[in-house]
């Protein structure tokens, strides 16, 4: 009998040995997560095949080998890709892969359709108030208080504020300070009054000469970086540059609220998507093994310390706002006052509608109803037209 013990335990040690996962990413750059994968596999004894997977055509390229079911066991691909769910066959996360340490608010980067098709590894890609210690002492905390600076930090050449306005992703933390959303159960909501009072506001601020909206993201940048803006809003992206740039000059805060109602950027990340995955599978276990080990300490510590990215893991987080400087803590702050930016495939729409009927009320004369019609007109007709229920 204890031979028969012994028999199946080296059975079972080999064939943990002869395991192998693949695994396709798309991030770039990828050094921390080979860094991770190796400590993994020092760990398990797994294989884990890696392929970078880096393409501007990314999407077409994951359906194309979804197509011949040539997928991997495992991708590492932007959030909003649980929306093709249905066209590369994700599998939903089974519930007890998710540890306990990632809170429900970034799970909701890897979720759609009621179905969790994601494992979040990182967070981020949100907006914050970057201000000029040169030309500002204390950041404002409210759109009131930054009105009332305008005058004294707009002087020749020098802007108070600046932002890429035309883009729709810098429009959506002024819609959630009015308590607004693009989705509401799936659905496309465009023509509400909660997207006309944000438009509104909005367009004030162009109107009295608060920003420059041909000013885009490059253009903000530089003009920051060069003294020629107390403020600027951007994400979290351009943070190290900045920082490499500017040195002690650079503060960072939480966006300005908006009659006391707090701004909340969008956020989204990166997570471990598993096309047909099931427990008749070979590899399950290791598969399995695998997605819990990133989301751990551990491998979170190697995706923050190495590659600049603010871990999933939330007790981590919380360790991490504790040790770092105030800048940093800061862009961790506004973490936290984030809303996920839907998986849904209708955020494509949402994209194009919303820049339609936002240029159309900015440049055309529109009235604010007209160009909420026109953005949920156009927002059906595409929605429709994608054979996608509403």
């Amino acid at each position: 009998m204890r031979k028969v013990v012994l028999i199946l335990g080296l059975m079972c040690t080999i064939s943990q040995a002869n395991a192998k996962i693949t695994l396709w990413n798309a991030h770039n750059p990828s050094q921390y997560l080979d860094n991770a994968i190796a400590e993994f596999e020092k760990q398990s004894g797994v294989t884990v095949e890696k392929n970078n997977f880096l393409s501007e055509r990314l999407r077409e390229e994951v359906l194309n080998q979804a197509r011949t079911n040539t997928l991997p066991d495992i991708l590492y691909v932007p959030s909003d890709f649980v929306g093709m769910h249905d066209l590369i066959s994700l599998a939903p996360v089974p519930k007890d892969w998710i540890i306990p340490q990632t809170e429900p608010r970034v799970l909701k980067a890897g979720f759609t359709d009621n179905e969790q098709y994601g494992v979040p590894l990182f967070q981020g890609n949100h907006l914050v108030l970057y201000y000029n210690k040169d030309l500002v002492k204390q950041p404002v905390s409210s759109w009131a208080e930054l009105l009332e600076q305008q005058s004294a930090l707009s002087q020749g050449e020098q802007q108070a504020i600046v932002w890429n306005y035309s883009e729709m992703y810098w429009f959506i933390p002024f819609l959630t300070a009015f308590q607004g959303w693009p989705l509401n159960d799936g659905k496309i909501t465009l023509d509400t009054k909660e997207m006309q009072q944000a438009l509104t506001f909005y367009k004030q601020l162009k109107d009295i000469g608060l920003v420059d909206p041909k000013c885009n993201h490059d253009c903000s940048v530089e003009r920051f970086k060069n003294g020629q803006s107390a403020y600027m809003i951007n994400g979290d992206w351009i943070y190290k540059e900045l920082k490499q740039t500017m040195d002690e000059r650079l503060g960072v805060s939480t966006l300005p609220d908006i009659e006391g109602s707090p701004m909340l950027p969008m956020f989204s990340g990166y997570v471990l998507a598993f096309p047909r995955l099931s427990t008749s599978d070979d590899n399950y276990q290791q598969i399995k093994q695998f997605s819990a080990f990133m989301q751990q300490q551990e491998a979170q510590s190697i995706i923050y310390q190495q590659g600049g990215l603010i871990p999933a893991n939330v007790e981590l987080v919380s360790k991490i706002i504790s040790d770092n400087n105030p800048n940093e803590q800061n862009m961790l702050k506004q973490m936290e006052d984030t809303r996920a930016m839907p998986g849904d495939a209708e955020m494509t729409v949402v994209w194009l509608a919303l820049e339609r009927g936002f240029n159309r009320y900015m440049d055309h004369n529109y009235s604010v109803e007209q160009a909420t019609q026109l953005m949920q007109t156009i927002a059906d007709k595409e929605t429709r037209k994608r054979g996608r229920k509403k």
